[in-house]
């Protein structure tokens, strides 16, 4: 599952910015929807609703969008906070402001902190991390999410009718216009060891 959550766009400008035909939306609860739209192997579910000043969406069988280029198309002229939960065990967050990424970090692992300078995303959700040390890393990213966008994208919302469409994956994807971003904890590379002289071959 990938969540987006854009900032100040309509749900139908939202699904334009990822490619989908806006027109073919329709108003549907999640019990129905794939039964309703029979979704193709090389395709996402896209449905997308409003929560306060953002709009969401929550994209199924598919991550079209934490893809860079679909992400650079999100945020243009606003910004974009994305959450991947990859069914191989991959959590990550992205932050990307007018087609640019701003921050990137998988779940709980500091070394896959990248940024552009500052990281408000990766500080709110290790104060969650403090806070509660027993539960899993990626529900103290959510809630990062949660305090930037003022409120939390409940199961009820999912499950309730929301503007519904299937996305067909395009490939290959569209490069991304942006530059990768620069590790905020760069891995120190080793010494040399001491010099072991020449070596020769065994005799035997």
């Amino acid at each position: 599952m990938c969540l987006t959550f854009t900032h100040g766009v309509t749900p139908e400008d939202l699904l334009r910015r990822y490619g989908a035909d806006a027109s073919q939306a329709s108003s549907i609860a999640f019990p129905q929807v794939y039964e309703l739209l029979q979704p193709g192997p090389d395709s996402s579910i896209l449905r997308v609703g409003t929560l306060r000043e953002w709009t969401f969406c929550c994209e199924t069988l598919g991550v079209q969008g934490i893809m860079p280029a679909v992400l650079a198309a999100l945020s243009q002229d606003t910004q974009t906070v994305a959450f991947n939960h990859g069914a191989n065990a991959l959590h990550t967050l992205e932050h990307w402001v007018d087609g640019q990424p701003r921050e990137h970090f998988e779940a709980g692992q500091e070394s896959t902190l990248q940024a552009a300078d500052v990281h408000p995303f990766w500080d709110a959700a290790e104060r969650h991390r403090a806070e509660n040390p027993n539960r899993p890393a990626v529900l103290d990213a959510l809630e990062a999410v949660g305090d930037r966008i003022g409120g939390h994208l409940t199961a009820d919302i999912v499950h309730d009718p929301l503007l519904t469409t299937v996305l067909p994956w395009t490939l290959p994807p569209l490069p991304s216009p942006a530059a990768p971003l620069p590790f905020v904890h760069a891995t120190k590379s080793r010494p040399p060891g001491p010099l072991l002289g020449t070596l020769h071959p065994p005799t035997r």
